[in-house]
């Protein structure tokens, strides 16, 4: 794999929308800092697996994060992404994210994104909402 930090973040991202999840993480080092603004920070490479595997990536939904604009200063990767949640009924939380990835030794050792959790947060009700009205129905 290339060493430059741009390669290296759209290998991450691709890997996310692929569903290779495990190929994913293996490219955070086991004490990334993963930022997801506004929460609290995680950090470990365990951590961030068990917070995804909590909200139900690769199993209760899949992604598709879409990179619309790159760019590094060095060993910092700018990103600019549309990422699209889907969930297994059919919906899905399109949500517009800037983030930043770190690499270090060929591996990411920072991962922040930043996006509007209210807009997350409506979308996701509306996923809930529909699950709910679909096992009262059943």
């Amino acid at each position: 794999m290339s060493a430059d930090p741009i390669d290296i973040a759209t290998t991450f991202f691709n890997h996310w929308t692929a569903n290779r999840i495990d190929d994913a993480l293996a490219m955070l080092s086991d004490d990334v800092l993963y930022d997801n603004v506004p929460f609290p920070d995680i950090v470990g490479r365990d951590s961030v697996r068990k917070f995804h595997q909590d909200f139900g990536v690769g199993t209760a939904f899949t992604v598709d994060w879409k990179v619309i604009n790159i760019a590094a200063a060095g060993k910092v990767v700018l990103n600019e992404r549309i990422d699209i949640f889907t969930h297994a009924g059919g919906r899905t939380i399109t949500l517009p994210v800037m983030g930043t990835l770190t690499v270090e030794g060929g591996v990411i050792t920072v991962w922040r994104d930043y996006f509007d959790p209210a807009d997350f947060n409506r979308q996701l009700g509306l996923i809930l909402k529909d699950a709910d009205a679909t096992v009262k129905k059943g």
